[in-house]
């Protein structure tokens, strides 16, 4: 006479059970180690920006514009994330390093003005430099399904020049322009939306640029100065997440207890 009542019972605790199964994609479940290696694929691009300037000496005067324009280039990163078994804001960190190539175009139009008259001078401008990156990120990642997230990541770059390339079309009276220099530490923003295509991979397209600038300290503005014009760089990636099943937990239930 017991037995409807206790299956009932079993019933109601094993839904309410299910209920709390961990479904998030982060934190993992027991079932994988909460390390792994990712990799991002990037494509490198900038915005540019306008800039006018005037250059003085005696009675010479050099009045100039530079209008700057981003081009397409590409970057490869790779790096080790790390999540947590009870994030409250961050759910897990990146460390990476990355190769970058991010080129433009300037163009140059300036007039020299003394007693004797005026000479117009036109340049096309184009430069193409190549950083290593080393990235640190704390992630927060918000659940939109099952097998979806928004992640948002508050980081930092170490930019390392590897080499720089700057063509003029033609020569202008201007002495001094100006430019990234070899190094430079940004404080940037990343987001991205992943998604669990398999039980071993995480696919995530992700957008990244620049807040600040943290050093050199004279200037805090996010943008890479070129030509003396600016240029906002934006970083489109692919991230792979490749997760690691843990043979020590890979068979034990996810349910993380009843919450009162």
């Amino acid at each position: 006479m017991y037995k409807t009542p206790l299956f009932f019972l079993l019933l109601i605790f094993s839904s309410l059970t299910y209920a709390q199964l961990n479904k998030d994609v982060f934190p993992l479940n027991r079932g994988f180690k909460r390390g792994g290696l990712y990799i991002s694929p990037q494509l490198t691009t900038s915005i540019g920006s306008k800039s006018d300037g005037n250059y003085s000496v005696v009675d010479t005067n050099y009045a100039y514009t530079v209008d700057g324009k981003g081009k397409l280039a590409y970057g490869l990163e790779v790096g080790w994330f790390h999540s947590f078994k009870n994030p409250l804001l961050i759910h897990y960190l990146e460390a990476g390093l990355s190769y970058r190539l991010f080129k433009g175009e300037a163009t140059h139009d300036g007039t020299l003005s003394n007693p004797l008259g005026s000479r117009n001078f036109l340049s096309d401008n184009n430069f193409s430099n190549q950083y290593i990156v080393a990235s640190l990120r704390a992630v927060n990642a918000k659940q939109l399904g099952k097998w979806t997230f928004l992640s948002t990541a508050l980081g930092v770059n170490f930019n390392y020049e590897l080499g720089n390339s700057y063509e003029r079309s033609a020569p202008y009276p201007l002495p001094e322009e100006e430019f990234l220099g070899q190094n430079s530490l940004q404080v940037h923003l990343q987001l991205g939306i992943g998604f669990r295509v398999s039980r071993q991979l995480i696919i995530m397209p992700t957008i990244e640029s620049p807040l600040i600038t943290a050093y050199p300290t004279d200037d805090i503005n996010p943008a890479f100065p070129f030509f003396s014009t600016n240029y906002q760089p934006i970083i489109i990636g692919l991230k792979f997440f490749f997760l690691r099943e843990d043979p020590e937990n890979c068979n034990a239930p996810t349910y993380k207890g009843l919450q009162h």
